[in-house]
């Protein structure tokens, strides 16, 4: 009959990364999260670096065990409403994998603002994205789709180019020691598995309720971690300044984290990582205005640069999960 559909299960599916393609709204949300993680993880290096430089904490030991511990227990009733509805199954111990790789990052991360300015800081850790891009290929073949598109591959040339123009300028204003390269530069080398050892482990689970689980056996790991500072010195912390170390907690791990999950569940890690490129230049701007830190021409064109990349990477991505279905390989190995 004219007019009448075909029964839904005889309707076309159209394939891309490896599933039914997200619908437009799902995508959008998606990049919305990538965009909200992005100004999330851009704040706390300044924060962070506020600490240090003031002397009201001595280690990064001790900012962790506040600020992990603060931020995720949030999640603790998520998981507990997910566990009664569908149970977590295996995924209890799978996330036992990417937290191992996360305690030793988170580490690196919080040591990192006693030995170098927050831009530089933020700037060097996106060297994640090496790994995190690797890793992508290596596993997941619907990311390996994107090596297919020449508009992916400009867009992650710019973003290259504009964070190679930053590493210069950054480096350049001898604010680093050897101790900090070597620090910051392992930071990404486990924050690049860390996003492969994610999504690998995640699955169709909720996004949230992943983080949930992985964020607090990461807490639980940094806690024991915490003896290794002076844990007593958060005792003495004004009380201003313990709620902006909350603060930092809640903004770069509880919604920074939460966000990035979404994000790198619906839209891959490869763009996504790219995106992240633009971290560092939000960090400089933050420490610029807020920390009078040098903020050089340069580094302006670079982080320019950098978002024409990432955003056509972006766009790459897009394009590629709305082609007709004839034009989608459904099955990209």
């Amino acid at each position: 009959m004219r007019g009448a559909g075909r029964p839904r299960a005889e309707r076309p599916r159209r394939i891309a990364d490896g599933g039914p393609l997200i619908s437009r709204r799902r995508e959008l949300i998606a990049v919305l999260c990538l965009l909200g993680s992005l100004v999330c993880w851009a704040i706390p290096p300044v924060m962070l670096r506020h600490f240090a430089v003031a002397d009201l904490i001595p280690d990064g030991y001790t900012t962790n065990l506040v600020r992990y511990p603060v931020s995720t227990v949030l999640y603790i009733p998520l998981i507990a409403w997910a566990a009664r509805r569908r149970g977590l199954g295996r995924f209890w111990y799978a996330a036992l994998l990417p937290a191992a790789v996360n305690v030793i990052g988170q580490t690196f991360f919080a040591v990192a603002p006693y030995y170098m300015p927050a831009g530089t800081m933020s700037f060097l850790a996106r060297v994640a994205i090496v790994w995190s891009i690797l890793g992508a290929f290596v596993f997941f073949p619907d990311e390996r789709r994107l090596a297919r598109s020449p508009y992916f591959w400009a867009g992650a040339a710019l973003s290259l180019g504009g964070f190679a123009i930053m590493a210069f300028a950054a480096l350049g204003t001898g604010d680093i020691t050897r101790a900090g390269m070597v620090i910051i530069l392992l930071c990404g080398v486990f924050w690049g598995l860390y996003d492969v050892t994610v999504r690998y482990t995640m699955r169709d689970l909720h996004p949230l309720v992943v983080f949930g689980v992985i964020g607090n056996y990461t807490s639980l790991g940094l806690i024991l971690l915490a003896p290794l500072g002076e844990p007593a010195s958060v005792l003495r912390l004004p009380p201003a300044e313990a709620a902006l170390l909350a603060a930092s907690a809640f903004i770069g791990i509880a919604a920074a984290h939460g966000l990035y999950y979404v994000a790198i569940q619906r839209l891959g890690i490869t763009v996504s990582a790219i995106t992240l490129m633009l971290t560092p230049f939000l960090t400089l701007l933050a420490g610029h205005v807020f920390l009078h830190e040098r903020l050089s021409g340069r580094q302006r064109v670079g982080g320019l640069i950098l978002i024409a990349g990432a955003t056509l990477a972006l766009w790459s991505r897009q394009r590629l999960s709305r082609r007709p279905p004839a034009m989608v390989d459904p099955n990209p190995d």
